[in-house]
């Protein structure tokens, strides 16, 4: 099924507004960088890509939390980052053959 999930957001075919997939390519993306997950960069960058006034309005609470050492405002990368890029790279090849990005699109145009 993650496949399956990954492989149509990859290819656009994905219902519009639907926040799933902007969730897993956030996500994906400050795992590829950091190694690890940070909830702060995923939370905030979701919710500016979905909901910029809802954004706005977490501000006070944020700083409360900030303030408290509930909430860091930097993540960071593991040690081994290579080998984790290195494992990711061979799992980025579609399981189906013949599939590229882009095709599905241009079948659907």
């Amino acid at each position: 099924m993650y496949e399956l999930k990954r492989l149509a957001i990859e290819f656009g075919l994905t219902p519009k507004g639907a926040k799933a997939p902007v969730v897993a390519k956030l996500f994906v993306d400050i795992v590829n960088k950091n190694g690890r997950i940070a909830e702060v960069p995923l939370v905030s960058r979701f919710m500016l890509k979905t909901n910029l006034l809802g954004a706005f309005k977490m501000i006070p609470r944020a700083a409360k939390m900030y303030k408290r050492g509930r909430m860091p405002i930097t993540s960071h990368k593991i040690e081994g980052i290579a080998e984790l890029e290195k494992c990711a790279g061979a799992m980025t090849e579609p399981m189906i053959s013949g599939l590229h990005p882009g095709s599905a699109r241009e079948e659907r145009s």
